[in-house]
């Protein structure tokens, strides 16, 4: 049986179908300027076939002829009272355990119309084209698409596949339903499911499959987005772009073509709990804004990125969390601000945790983690701040280049398999405050930055410790377990106060054309001082030999002297007889 249209006025009036006659097509022709269905064929890219929808009134339209018109009662028509009377060449159902409903027209809704889509439709097929004209797709302003536990697919090859698409003033709402094969290329109102500017609606528990871009927003005011899933689309997931007040809840794009989830075009924005996953491009990608807060985001394995940042003014990072991915997070672009805190992320080896890029207006990092990259924070821009990060199982922990400055790195916990924080010759204003370096084999700390200043914290481990090659300043550094513990290159000129370098061989290395200055501090080493550099000493500065490991000394003596009385007591006895058992007794053991 097929279904019936369910009206969604106040008091439902039976639908009473009238046909009017068919319509001379040549005579219809010459009227066309004056009929406002044909008119609304021809701004609409001229269809095969188009059923214009109005308040009660419905025109098929073909080729530029109005050859019939329905008058459906007050509410909204359904594609089951199409197919009851449109015709087979329009819309048609066949019943079964897995009914359909096949689409063979465009679908244009005028203002004041709506069209509902419910399970009792079944499948919705909508034909696709070989040429635009012959594709379908429902599309209008001022009107309602109103989709409610209905799947609906793209049937058919062609390059023109199907497409919703809702205007100014117009509403559509996709709740508890299934969109799948949507979108062609064109214009981007084309591309899949769009609320275009001046728009509104929902999509709500439903998922979106394999559309040209799963869905997207452009200029559409308070679309909430509530536990969607957009899966395989050919290009983008989702696009936000010049929407407003859009609220966003468990929004997931998976395994698309391009990026994850496209956010542009406003300030002031909000968004909460999106997710990304194997997509090619970037997870996230935040385009020009201002004041965007992004709240607990998540990217998983996204193939060019995590999270990118472009030109973000006065923008809020608050716990992302991305995974296997070669760039985590990316702040860059021309009056870039970003505030992030507390990250999470974690890479596959290879890559940056976090990249600060040149030109950027300034950025600050507060506590979290970053695991597993090649360098777990890049900083090539100005005004950086980051502060209380773990930086662990990374090649290098803080890479400083370019023009990076002023960099401020602070209560930092660096630990790095080759390099902890190394700072090249053309950045300025770096300084370290309270940071930790920690098991790498190379350098613990390495700079050229010039003007280099660094309060507290340790550097444990390394080849060498400390390898300064422009001027810095010190103050209360702990250096040990190192090879060497400081090196100067020519040229240096270091002040430090209140410096702890505890090496295995040698504690300060100063070559020729190097300049050091000691206050109040410590130098302990096999060899203390060497090089052909300069080193003053000042105040209660001591020079030394490391303290002596009395304790590893007593035990070699306990130990030795154990060895001696045991080799004493075998020569002693070794002329000694074996005992021997009685003959009576009998071993029974």
């Amino acid at each position: 049986m097929r279904p019936t249209a369910a009206p969604i006025a106040p008091t439902p009036v039976p639908v009473v179908p009238t046909r009017a006659p068919e319509v001379p097509g040549r005579a219809e022709a010459a009227r066309a300027g004056r009929d406002p269905d044909v008119a609304a064929w021809a701004r609409n890219g001229r269809p095969e076939r188009l059923v214009v929808l109005r308040p009660g009134t419905v025109a098929l339209v073909r080729r530029g002829v109005v050859v019939r018109r329905l008058y459906p009662g007050p509410g909204a028509v359904t594609p089951g009272w199409l197919s009851a009377n449109a015709g087979k060449g329009w819309i048609t159902y066949t019943p079964g355990t897995q009914p359909t409903m096949r689409v063979r027209a465009a679908i244009l809704l005028t203002p004041g119309s709506a069209l509902q889509i419910r399970p009792a439709d079944g499948t919705v097929l909508m034909a696709t084209g070989r040429t635009a004209a012959s594709g379908t797709w429902i599309k209008g302003s001022r009107a309602v698409l109103d989709l409610a536990g209905a799947t609906l697919r793209s049937a058919g090859r062609g390059p023109a596949r199907p497409y919703l698409a809702m205007g100014a003033g117009g509403r559509m709402d996709i709740v508890r339903s299934s969109v799948t094969g949507l979108g062609r290329a064109g214009p981007a109102a084309q591309s899949g499911i769009t609320w275009g500017r001046g728009s509104t609606g929902s999509a709500v528990l439903s998922v979106f499959h394999g559309n040209r871009t799963g869905l997207r927003l452009t200029g559409a005011h308070g679309v909430r987005l509530d536990r969607v899933t957009v899966t395989g689309s050919a290009e983008d997931g989702v696009v936000l772009n010049g929407d407003r007040g859009t609220t966003v809840r468990a929004l997931s794009a998976v395994a698309g073509g391009r990026h994850g989830v496209v956010v542009g075009g406003t300030d002031g924005r909000v968004l909460t709990g999106i997710a990304t996953r194997a997509n090619r491009g970037t997870g996230i990608k935040i385009t020009p804004q201002r004041r965007l807060t992004l709240t607990a985001p998540v990217s998983d394995g996204d193939g060019s990125g995590g999270i990118r940042l472009m030109s973000c003014a006065s923008c809020t990072v608050r716990g992302p969390v991305v995974r296997a991915t070669p760039a985590a997070l990316t702040v860059l672009g021309a009056d870039s601000r970003v505030t992030v805190s507390e990250p999470d992320l974690t890479g596959d080896g290879s890559g940056t945790g976090i990249s600060l890029a040149a030109g950027i207006g300034g950025a600050t990092v507060h506590g979290g983690r970053a695991a597993g990259f090649a360098r777990a924070v890049e900083v090539a821009g100005a005004r950086v701040v980051v502060d209380g990060t773990t930086l662990s199982d990374c090649a290098t922990g803080v890479a400083v280049r370019g023009r990076a400055g002023p960099v401020a790195l602070r209560g930092l916990d660096v630990r790095a398999r080759r390099f902890g924080i190394t700072a090249s010759g053309t950045t300025r204003g770096v300084s370290l405050s309270g940071v930790r370096i920690g098991g790498t084999t190379v350098k613990g700390l390495s700079s050229a930055s010039p003007g280099l200043r660094v309060s507290g914290g340790s550097v444990t481990g390394a080849l060498t410790a400390v390898d300064l090659r422009g001027s810095a300043r010190l103050d209360r550094l702990a250096v040990s377990g190192a090879g060497r513990g400081m090196h100067l290159a020519p040229g240096a000129r270091v002040s430090a106060v209140g410096l702890d370098v505890l090496a295995r061989r040698k504690g300060v290395d100063a070559d020729e054309g190097a300049r050091l200055d000691l206050t109040d501090s410590r130098v302990r080493a096999a060899v203390a001082l060497s090089g052909d550099g300069s080193v003053r000493r000042h105040g209660a500065t001591e020079i030394s030999l490391p303290p002596f490991p009395w304790l590893g000394l007593a035990a070699l003596v306990a130990l030795g002297l154990a060895v001696l009385l045991q080799t004493v007591h075998q020569v002693r006895h070794r002329r000694t007889a074996s005992p021997r058992v009685a003959a009576h007794v009998r071993n029974t053991a």
